[in-house]
């Protein structure tokens, strides 16, 4: 499963061909593309009111929605992210990031991201799958 991150998602409905979007758009049809809730809210706030919300909303509310599976303890997890980061002098910009690389996690998403926040997060857990990874970073 390809979790795709907001700035990816923004990207892929704007048709603009980043290393990301043709990344996903090779793996797509074989892995599936999925968001959270947190995600769609990004991706919606930015969205001119008109067809073109209309339109969005329903692209997005096609895909697969990963949930958080442990309840208060995926937020718990999430916070412990961040703190790990932290000791490790790696700064995290928000709390939604750790949100999603947490849902990433308990999922085994690959999460593909144009956000340097998933690489502090990545660093600190070596269990965040992503795309482009550490090592092309």
């Amino acid at each position: 499963m390809l979790l795709l991150d907001t700035s990816v998602w923004i990207d892929l409905l704007a048709d603009r061909r980043t290393e990301a979007v043709n990344f996903v758009l090779r793996r797509e049809a074989s892995e599936g593309v999925a968001l959270t809730e947190m995600i769609y809210l990004e991706v919606m706030q930015g969205v001119r009111a008109g067809a073109t919300e209309a339109s969005i909303r329903n692209i997005l509310s096609q895909q697969q929605m990963l949930q958080p599976l442990q309840g208060l303890e995926t937020f718990d997890q999430a916070a412990t992210l961040y703190r790990n980061a932290r000791r490790k002098g790696l700064t995290v910009r928000t709390a939604v990031d750790c949100l999603i690389a947490q849902i990433a996690i308990e999922h085994e998403a690959l999460l593909v991201h144009n956000d340097r926040d998933f690489f502090a997060l990545a660093e600190s857990e070596p269990r965040l799958l992503l795309y482009p990874s550490l090592t092309v970073h």
